[in-house]
């Protein structure tokens, strides 16, 4: 097929376009780093399909529809789908725990869960570990061989990581298991946007506590912790890099690989090699230089279809 255009970046998938807007400079970014590489690029506001060898938005779709921009980005990936075009979905960092501001974000192709999107990071070097590790100042701290609580940390329910699924059952099984096979004082860490009071389902089990995430960090919290419990939550990328042991509920988490699944063994958890793993998460992340100097259109341009 013959695309109109190799690049449409589509303005149209934020719920408000206002050029101050540091999303909005992210994606006209790109659009000019594209641009420099010779793509022939549309950078629109509107919410109209074109024809193109990429279609780049921010963020994904929720299993909960609200507003016009999120139905266009559904439109965006059936249509894509349809002509043989990829999608690029632009998705928050996993080392936001670190970051002021958003100086490195995920790119990827056709999806943006950590198993079916394609980062073409596999087999990465140290390089670009080492940039983000110097310009957040962070660092691997070895696996903690002991500690004194259990970390339960929650998701937003409205986010696309959260799959739609059932929170406070989950929830429920988790503190459950933990405490049929553990006595350690457990934590639970809601998400800071969601507002659910956990008391109702802490208050069934002794020595549980819902802590206000709003005003302790997610870095205090894992201080002297024995493990640390996700759904699939990018948080947990915090918890390993703290030398925190995970376990982890959901194969699309970005730590599946390098984290616990079965929560019987919260007492006895593994703790695997986590080098190149580090090395390939943090080859998925980019600075919004790299994007208008064109290097991540073209470390993704021989993915295209061809023009």
């Amino acid at each position: 097929m013959k695309f109109d255009y190799d690049v449409a970046v589509y303005l149209g998938t934020l719920p408000k376009i206002k050029n101050h807007n540091i999303k909005v400079q992210l994606m006209r970014a790109f659009g000019e780093g594209a641009k420099k590489c010779g793509a022939n690029v549309l950078v629109t506001e509107e919410r109209k399909l074109v024809s193109a060898r990429l279609a780049v938005m921010i963020g994904w779709i929720g299993m909960n529809f609200s507003g016009p921009h999120i139905y266009f980005r559904k439109d965006i990936v059936e249509h894509q789908k349809q002509i043989g075009g990829k999608v690029m979905p632009i998705d928050g960092s996993c080392f936001k725990f670190a970051e002021h501001e958003n100086q490195w974000l995920r790119y990827s192709l056709d999806d943006v869960f950590w198993n079916t999107g394609f980062y073409a990071n596999k087999g990465s070097d140290a390089r670009r570990w080492n940039q983000i590790k110097q310009s957040l100042n962070i660092e691997l701290k070895p696996w903690r061989q002991s500690g004194d609580h259990i970390l339960i940390c929650l998701q937003r329910d409205s986010g696309w990581n959260a799959k739609g699924f059932d929170q406070p059952l989950w929830l429920d099984k988790t503190l459950k298991t933990i405490r049929a096979r553990s006595s350690r004082p457990i934590m639970i860490r809601p998400h800071p946007a969601n507002k659910v009071n956990w008391n109702h389902i802490s208050g069934k089990y002794e020595d549980v506590y819902a802590i206000d995430s709003t005003i302790r960090t997610l870095q205090q919290d894992l201080i002297d912790a024995h493990a640390a419990v996700f759904f699939n939550s990018s948080s947990s990328v915090a918890a390993v890099l703290a030398g925190v042991p995970v376990f982890v509920a959901d194969d699309s988490a970005v730590t599946y690989e390098i984290a616990n699944h079965n929560i019987k063994n919260i007492e006895n958890p593994n703790m695997p090699e986590r080098q190149q793993w580090l090395y390939d998460l943090s080859a998925a992340h980019w600075t919004i230089d790299q994007s208008e100097n064109g290097e991540i259109y073209q470390h993704f341009e021989p993915y295209l279809p061809p023009a």
